[in-house]
């Protein structure tokens, strides 16, 4: 899959949890932002717009929050494959805007074994966080 890597397999098992997730990276290009807005029906401009966004705090067109977080989901699909998707809970505060044409990296450390707990964030290619908070899966 373009930009994140394989979403399929996983190589590790929930009961016995990595002490790291696999790193996926996302490039947010402008257009690939424009797909993820008329895919979702997004009309908002701050998505699309230049000469909107030039008006607001970012400058510049923004990711949306929900694209931004398919990095993560990549990440965990790469480390236990896309079923551990459907048992996962995840509590993530959106911490900065992405701009665009810029790459996301999703990254998680593991703070407990029981339940599998892992403390995740995504940063941008500055190293900001983007996205930071926790997964995990019920025991």
């Amino acid at each position: 899959m373009d930009g994140v890597g394989e979403m399929s397999g996983g190589t590790h098992s929930l009961s016995a949890p990595p002490q790291q997730l696999v790193e996926r990276r996302l490039q947010l290009t402008a257009a690939k932002i424009r797909r993820y807005g008329a895919l979702t029906e997004d009309p908002n401009p701050i998505h699309y717009d230049p000469a909107f966004a030039a008006k607001t705090p970012f400058g510049k067109p923004i990711a949306h929050g929900t694209f931004t977080l398919n990095a993560l989901w990549a990440s965990v699909t790469a480390s236990f494959g896309p079923d551990a998707l459907g048992g996962m809970a995840a509590d993530l505060r959106f911490v900065k805007a992405v701009v665009e044409n810029d790459t996301v990296t999703a990254r998680g450390n593991l703070i407990a074994t029981t339940p599998p707990t892992y403390r995740v964030d995504i940063v941008d290619s500055a190293g900001t966080n983007v996205v930071e908070g926790q997964v995990s899966w019920s025991a």
